[in-house]
């Protein structure tokens, strides 16, 4: 038993070390030397640099073993992390060098594509946005909902320039002749199509969302009359403040020619419902809004990822355009802790991980502890800018 188990242990060593072998020592040294380092600090024109080059070095099984070995160092296929560097400094209106190469968008055009299907099939598409779906009664509810809806949002507007500039990349690749034939067929998904459905959508999207902000002022309204409950009286005030500046908002953009096809909500009525509970309880609008406000920087700060080394920083890119390092994605879950003196069986809260206590853990950017007389801490990192 005991040779056996060695004779296996001997074989799959082998393997492994065959399967990086497989790998061009030039390829492996890009990848070592170049690409991971940029990807990890967030230098996304040396990743698509870096990345275009392995891209039309290699085909067929390389590129799984490249993405086996990316997959071991916990970073992405080779095929998305070139597809959202690209997208990322694209929507930046930035120009890119070298431009997609047929054998690129064959890595890149699946990740795409599988995004936008996505949107298609409605895996995305929240509960409330279903055929039959009821209203929510209650403020919380209510809340879940639409932050359900405002993902969603972000999704279908990163989608449909995903879309645009998928259809545009295939098209210029195709045109040029950078496509062999027996590759055309990878390459064939109708992307502007695709772009249709996802803003018919977004259509949708906006209609659930008005309908649900224009309830939501109501049962709030019942809630400042009603009720002294100081929690629920918060909520309610600041759920009336947000959704009266969002509907506004979005009056204001369909009185400017956008959102035609959808029914103007009435105004008019919302505006004098929020005037009355705001004359009535002054002071609770102002406290509301300095609580949410942050509460809601709090969680950005908290759970927020950015674009680059998995979610932990926000790229160079951001020392050249400020407003780009505004956006960040947030979980559609976000972690609940379990309190560790509920059950003495239980192991403590979960283990969530803070952005900056990653980013000092890595090995090539840390604390430094020296022991001297007294010991000294020394801080390095190269990714912050």
């Amino acid at each position: 038993m005991r040779r056996s188990m060695i004779t296996f242990a001997a074989l799959l060593f082998g393997f492994q070390v065959t399967l990086q072998a497989a790998i061009p020592r030039d390829v492996k040294l890009e990848v070592d030397n170049r690409l991971i380092p940029a990807y990890r600090t967030g230098n996304l024109e040396t990743v698509i640099f870096s990345g275009a080059l392995i891209a039309n070095k290699i085909s067929g099984s390389l590129i799984e073993e490249i993405d086996v070995y990316l997959d071991e160092q916990n970073i992405e296929s080779l095929g998305a992390i070139l597809a959202r560097s690209r997208f990322t400094l694209l929507t930046q209106g930035q120009q890119l060098k070298p431009q997609a190469t047929g054998k690129e968008l064959i890595l890149t055009v699946p990740y795409f594509q599988g995004q936008v299907q996505e949107i298609i099939t409605g895996a995305l598409r929240p509960t409330i946005m279903r055929e039959g779906a009821k209203f929510p009664s209650a403020l919380k509810e209510f809340e879940e909902s639409l932050l359900k809806i405002h993902i969603y949002k972000n999704d279908l507007l990163n989608l449909d320039r995903t879309s645009l500039l998928a259809a545009q990349a295939v098209a210029n690749a195709l045109r040029t002749g950078n496509v062999k034939p027996v590759d055309r067929g990878r390459l064939s998904f109708n992307f502007l199509e695709a772009r249709e459905q996802i803003l018919a959508e977004n259509k949708r999207r906006v209609e659930v969302e008005l309908a649900l902000r224009v309830a939501r002022v109501r049962l709030a309204k019942r809630i400042i009359d009603e009720t002294n409950d100081l929690q629920q009286q918060l909520l309610a005030v600041f759920a009336m403040d947000q959704d009266l500046k969002i509907i506004n908002d979005f009056v204001e953009q369909q009185r400017q020619g956008l959102f035609q096809l959808i029914d103007e909500p009435d105004i008019d009525q919302i505006n004098r419902t929020v005037k009355e509970a705001q004359q009535k309880a002054p002071r609770l609008f102002r406290d509301a809004e300095r609580l949410f406000t942050g509460i809601h920087w709090w969680i950005r700060g908290r759970y927020g990822k950015g674009s680059v080394a998995n979610g932990l920083l926000k790229g160079a890119y951001v020392k050249n355009n400020p407003a780009a390092g505004f956006a960040l994605n947030m979980p559609r879950n976000r972690p609940v802790a379990t309190d560790p003196f509920k059950n003495e069986a239980s192991q403590g809260s979960p283990y969530v991980a803070r952005r900056h206590e990653n980013t000092w853990a890595w090995e090539n950017g840390g604390i430094s502890m020296k022991y001297e007389k007294t010991v000294k801490i020394t801080a390095v990192s190269d990714y912050f800018y």
